[in-house]
C-alpha cells in the first residue's frame, strides 16, 4: 500500500503524513517532487531544496521519521505508480466514466485489490489537488465527505481519513480478487503511449485534442480490470501493428 503525494507545497505536511501513516501500520510513501524542489534551498540548508525540504518535514513527523526517511522522492506520476496494479486518485470533483469510491468504500478496496500487488492513492497538491491529467491513470476516484460551508481539507487531515479506513479494512471479511495477476501500471502505460502514437498516424485522434478520446478509451480499459497477460496481448498487438505499417517510434520502411 502506497501513499502518493502529488507535488506537496508544504514541507510540514509532508511530515505530518508520515506520522498519520506510521499511527495507522503503513509504511510508503512517495513524493512527486514539484519543480522548485530542484533548485537551492529555501533556508540555505543542504545541498538543495529537496533536502532542505525534508528536513523542515522531520519536525512534524516527530517520531515517524523511518517512514518519511524511506519515502521516495519522483519526478512524476509514472514513476509514482511503478509496479502498481491499481490507483485511486483523491478528488472533491465528479470525474466520468470512474468510480467514485467513499473513504470506507476505498478501504474495502484496497483490501480486495492489495494481494494482486501494490495499489496507490494518490494525494494532490495543496492548493489545486489533480488535475484530470494526473487522474488519468487513476482507476477510480475517492472523495472525502464534507460540510458545503467548508469543503477543503487539509493534506495530512485527509491523508488521516484514508489511512484510518484503510487501515480499518484491514482486519474485515472482504473477498479477494481472482488469482489472475492484475495488469502492472508500467504494462498499461506502455501500450497507452504506443496506441496513441499510432492512432494519431492513422488519423483516428483529434490531432488538436488527442487525449479527449484516449481518456475514454482509458475509462472502457480500467472498467474492464484486464491482467497482467491481457495487457501484455494489446502491448503486443500495437507493436504488430507498428511493424507491420511502418509506424514504429523511429518510423519510416526501416521497421518493416
Amino acid at each position: 500500500m502506497i501513499f502518493v503525494l502529488h507535488r506537496p507545497s508544504s514541507a510540514e505536511n509532508i511530515g505530518a503524513v508520515a506520522r498519520v501513516l506510521a499511527n495507522f501500520g503503513l509504511s510508503r510513501m512517495r513524493v512527486v517532487a514539484p519543480p522548485s524542489w530542484s533548485g537551492a534551498p529555501r533556508t540555505g540548508w543542504g545541498k538543495n531544496a529537496t533536502e532542505d525540504v525534508f528536513r523542515r518535514a522531520r519536525r512534524t513527523a516527530r517520531k515517524a521519521r523511518g517512514v518519511l526517511d524511506a519515502a521516495e522522492v519522483v519526478t512524476d506520476m509514472g514513476a509514482a505508480l511503478a509496479g502498481t496494479v491499481w490507483a485511486c486518485g483523491t478528488t472533491s470533483r465528479d470525474v466520468e466514466g470512474r468510480p467514485r469510491l467513499t473513504p470506507r468504500e476505498l478501504g474495502a478496496e484496497v483490501a480486495r485489490r492489495r494481494a494482486g500487488g501494490p495499489v496507490a492513492v494518490v494525494l494532490g497538491e495543496e492548493r489545486r489537488g489533480l488535475s484530470d491529467a494526473e487522474l488519468a491513470p487513476c482507476a477510480a476516484v475517492c472523495t472525502i465527505p464534507t460540510g458545503p460551508a467548508y469543503d477543503s481539507m487539509n493534506l495530512a487531515q485527509a491523508a488521516a481519513v484514508l489511512a484510518y479506513e484503510i487501515s480499518l479494512a484491514r482486519g474485515a471479511s472482504i473477498p479477494a480478487l481472482p488469482d489472475a495477476e492484475p495488469a502492472r501500471h508500467e504494462t498499461v502505460e506502455a501500450f497507452w503511449s504506443r496506441a496513441r502514437v499510432l492512432l494519431s498516424r492513422a488519423g483516428y485522434l483529434n490531432p488538436q485534442n488527442p487525449d479527449a478520446i484516449l481518456a475514454e478509451w482509458r475509462r472502457l480499459l480500467a472498467r474492464a480490470e484486464p491482467t497482467q497477460r491481457e495487457a501484455e496481448l494489446l502491448a503486443a498487438a500495437v507493436r504488430s501493428l507498428e511493424r507491420m505499417l511502418a509506424t514504429g517510434p523511429a518510423g519510416g520502411e526501416g521497421n518493416r
